[in-house]
């Protein structure tokens, strides 16, 4: 598993763990949010250190794995001068937001959860270069968003939510016509977001 990869899916993983086991305590859960949440950056600055420019339509740190090869999509991850700030800047607000959260009493080990699966699932958005997997990464951030502001959000949190979903997940579908004519446009056909951006 590449440096990448690690960075979108420990998030991820501790999610899952914290989500099926409920042995794990309120502060063993906002601890383990935050440690997780520190590990991550701690990651992205290792990432960081060792960034070389990989020049023109390049991508540093770059996976490839046939995912879907009938239309040519892949799990393809890299990063370049633009996403990498971007995942930088996503570790250190999501390391905040647990920080804060450990003064909360509020369900701690269903938001430590939710948090973490909307962390690794924002830096997946960052770092995919295949827009199939680019909008699999958007649209679980808007299903992870929903229950947040569900959850915890002030106010009307439930109707706010769900102008929240059906606005982003809208403006989704509008995406996915596009990246659908891209593809048709596009010879060969492909969703690899180098591939497109070379063609």
């Amino acid at each position: 598993m590449s440096m990448l990869s690690l960075i979108v899916f420990l998030p991820l993983l501790a999610a899952a763990v914290l989500a099926v086991v409920p042995a794990f305590g309120p502060a063993a859960a906002r601890w383990t949010w935050v440690a997780v949440s520190v590990v991550e950056l701690l990651l992205v600055g290792v990432l960081w250190a060792g960034y070389e420019d990989p020049g023109p339509n390049g991508l540093a740190f770059e996976e490839q794995v046939p995912w879907i090869p009938g239309v040519n999509s892949s799990y393809h991850v890299g990063v370049d001068g633009l996403s990498l700030p971007l995942l930088a800047m996503t570790a250190v607000v999501f390391l905040a937001c647990a920080v804060y959260a450990l003064r909360d009493a509020d369900r701690p080990r269903v938001q430590a959860a939710l948090f973490l699966f909307l962390q690794g699932v924002s830096l997946g958005v960052f770092v995919a270069a295949d827009l199939i997997l680019f909008f699999v990464f958007f649209d679980l951030s808007i299903v992870g968003m929903y229950f947040v502001i569900a959850g915890w959000g002030h106010g009307n949190a439930a109707r706010s939510a769900l102008k929240f979903f059906l606005y982003t997940f809208l403006g989704s579908l509008a995406l996915l016509l596009g990246f659908i004519g891209l593809y048709v446009a596009a010879a060969p056909h492909t969703f690899d977001i180098p591939e497109l951006v070379a063609a």
